[in-house]
């Protein structure tokens, strides 16, 4: 029997974001953004931008 490699090719993307950044993309508002500033620092994993960050507005159509 022939063996085979099963490795998988995975390029990371990454790991912190720009917090400004997502503040501005969500429609965070200054206040909010310099709160999640203070906390998180200017940049931080996706996954702690959003636990901290208030809920999105709606978007009406």
């Amino acid at each position: 029997m022939k063996s085979m490699s099963n490795r998988q090719v995975r390029i990371p993307g990454p790991r912190e974001h720009d917090v400004a950044e997502h503040c501005r993309k969500f429609g965070i508002g200054p206040a909010e953004e310099k709160k999640l500033k203070k906390l998180l620092g200017s940049r931080a994993p996706l996954h702690e931008i959003q636990a901290n960050a208030p809920p999105r507005q709606p978007r009406w159509r």
